[in-house]
Formats: C-alpha cells, sequence, structure tokens
C-alpha cells in the first residue's frame, strides 16, 4: 500500500484492523480526527476526506492549520 494517492500533509498515520475486522486510520499527531473502512484504502480516503474538512474549519475560522513535526509515514499496528 501506499499513501502517494493520499496527501496528509506530512503527519504520521496510523492504521490498524479492530476487533470487528474494521479498519481504522488516525492522526498520530492529532488522534481525533479518524476515520473507519471496511478496508485499508477505504479508512484512508475517509480520512483524507475528514482532513479536508477539518482544514476547512480551521481556515474559516481564521485559525492556523496544524502542521506535523515529522515526514508523512504510515504505521501499522
Amino acid at each position: 500500500m501506499s499513501l502517494e494517492n493520499y496527501n496528509f500533509d506530512g503527519f504520521v498515520i496510523n492504521l490498524y484492523v479492530d476487533e470487528q475486522g474494521d479498519w481504522l486510520a488516525h492522526f498520530q499527531e492529532l488522534p481525533n480526527i479518524s476515520a473507519f473502512g471496511d478496508t485499508p484504502e477505504e479508512a484512508l480516503e475517509e480520512l483524507k476526506t475528514a482532513w479536508e474538512l477539518v482544514k476547512e474549519d480551521y481556515q474559516h475560522k481564521g485559525r492556523i492549520v496544524p502542521t506535523p513535526r515529522n515526514k508523512q509515514t504510515i504505521s501499522t499496528i
């Protein structure tokens, strides 16, 4: 799996499967931004959508969009 199709602005993404077999993707540095899917790709697509909405909300409110401390990577647990 490659993150080339996903732009998470350099944030570290954790991706794992839960006890029910659903995939969860979330930002390591921003754990409140997360998404589920039936496959890893679906979870990442949902996370991509969530991240775009979060960024829009920050911008709409005139707040600075968070930036990562690390380069973009994926961690599987």
